[in-house]
């Protein structure tokens, strides 16, 4: 079984029936929980492959992953829960919500960005930042701002597969570089 076709299937399928019912944004927010939730605790992917673990505590794991609650996750969310626990899908899971998250971002022309500077900056200048990639991938971008002391100065920003280093840090090492040529 190739996990990259079945996941990306699976993420096809929530992605249409949650757009059917007008709640795309919210289930795309619930598998970025559950994708989260995954990275921290890895732990949480043997007990969703253990036989020993009934379906029904399973599904209230992925519930617990996507929200708090069910009533807080979407009725998309919860049916496609549902399905992959009747399917004995469950320890596909991490892959299913990545597949989501990277699919919406695909269909709703958006990206992530991230500026890394060496001290807090204002949220003009971070607002400033963001419009840049917005104009030069001509998506929309969800921004993270990263502060690293270690830069030195000047500013790393990425988006999409772009980054644009102009800190301190790598200009010294550049002319190092150059000096021992």
């Amino acid at each position: 079984m190739d996990i990259g076709i079945t996941a990306s299937r699976y993420a096809k399928a929530l992605l249409e029936f949650s757009t059917e019912n007008k709640e795309e944004q919210k289930v795309y927010e619930e598998m970025t929980t559950a994708a989260e939730m995954f990275r921290k605790f890895p732990q949480t992917l043997s007990y969703l492959q253990n036989p020993a673990v009934s379906n029904e505590q399973k599904k209230q794991l992925l519930f617990g992953a996507c929200g708090s609650n069910t009533e807080k996750i979407s009725s998309s969310t919860q049916r496609f829960l549902q399905l992959i626990v009747k399917n004995n899908r469950t320890d596909l899971m991490p892959f299913f919500a990545q597949s989501y998250i990277t699919l919406y971002r695909k269909t709703k022309r958006f990206i992530k960005g991230k500026l890394t500077v060496p001290c807090e900056i204002s949220d003009e200048a971070q607002e400033r930042f963001k419009k840049i990639a917005e104009e030069l991938s001509n998506s929309k971008v969800e921004f993270q701002v990263e502060v690293a002391p270690e830069i030195e100065g000047g500013f790393v920003l990425e988006y999409d597969c772009y980054r644009l280093d102009a800190s301190i840090r790598t200009q010294f090492n550049q002319l190092r570089r150059k000096l021992v040529k």
